[in-house]
């Protein structure tokens, strides 16, 4: 009997999480991760994360791709939306099929970019759960002195930051304040409410990831947060509203801001 040990691919790897290996081979890849810590490990972060993909994304791997979606019609829309170009590419990696996890390891490509999108909605979400539920003290300066708030944070912040009009949503703002991001940077938080007291929150810091990425959906202990990464500026938009109306806001702040890109 040999003692020669398995040779495991990194693909194979992938397709055995996947479950879609022949019995043979999926046994036999079964037998080497029994007797390889390290393996093992790596099996079950491709697990992890394939789970993590569903999470962010939900049922959209198993909806047929709509005809504004598809790769030809987005791009002619290019000028007009820049952000749905990469939306365009997430979709099509959705539609070849999400259960092939080492094709989506591939499209995000850049772990970091993954981990700073969950750690700037991960902001957010703390900042929404401290401050929206606040009757008195919301936040620091309040919409009557919107243009001092405006002009205070985007020096703070070394960019231009607007208050973005969600009035056609029905919202309508409340105020802002500075918040610490990561690494003792300045971030602006700015909250809005409708009339039934619902809130969100409009969070913008400096994270100088160095690339962008489309919008991403988390969700954090009940609370829905959409989030994307320019060059130098990380955005979230959080609250506890149905992701379809929090995804229209997070449209609109896209759209407020991409002329200072």
């Amino acid at each position: 009997m040999s003692n020669k040990p398995i040779v495991i691919e990194e693909t194979e790897l992938h397709a055995w999480v996947d479950g879609l290996l022949d019995a043979d081979r999926a046994d036999a890849v079964e037998s080497a991760i029994d007797g390889d810590a390290g393996l093992a490990a790596r099996a079950t972060a491709y697990a992890d994360q394939n789970r993590e993909i569903r999470n962010m994304f939900g049922g959209v791997a198993d909806e047929p791709l709509p005809e504004r979606l598809r790769a030809v019609n987005i791009l002619s829309r290019h000028t007009r939306r820049r952000w749905l170009a990469p939306v365009a590419a997430s979709v099509v990696w959705l539609a070849i099929g999400l259960g092939g996890g080492w094709l989506a390891n591939d499209w995000l490509g850049n772990r970091a970019l993954t981990e700073a999108s969950q750690h700037v909605a991960g902001e957010a979400v703390s900042a929404h759960r401290v401050y929206a539920v606040e009757v008195l003290h919301p936040v620091e300066v309040f919409a009557d002195q919107e243009a001092h708030l405006v002009k205070w944070l985007s020096k703070r912040l070394g960019h231009d930051i607007r208050t973005p009009d969600l009035a056609s949503l029905g919202f309508k703002l409340v105020g802002g304040r500075l918040l610490p991001a990561d690494g003792g940077e300045p971030a602006a938080h700015f909250l809005y409410e409708d009339k039934a007291g619902r809130r969100v929150t409009v969070y913008v810091s400096l994270y100088a990831s160095g690339q962008e990425t489309a919008f991403r959906y988390q969700e954090m202990q009940g609370i829905g947060a959409f989030v994307w990464l320019e060059p130098e500026m990380g955005y979230a938009i959080a609250g506890d509203i149905p992701r379809e109306p929090l995804l229209a806001v997070s449209e609109i702040v896209y759209e407020t801001f991409e002329p200072t890109h």
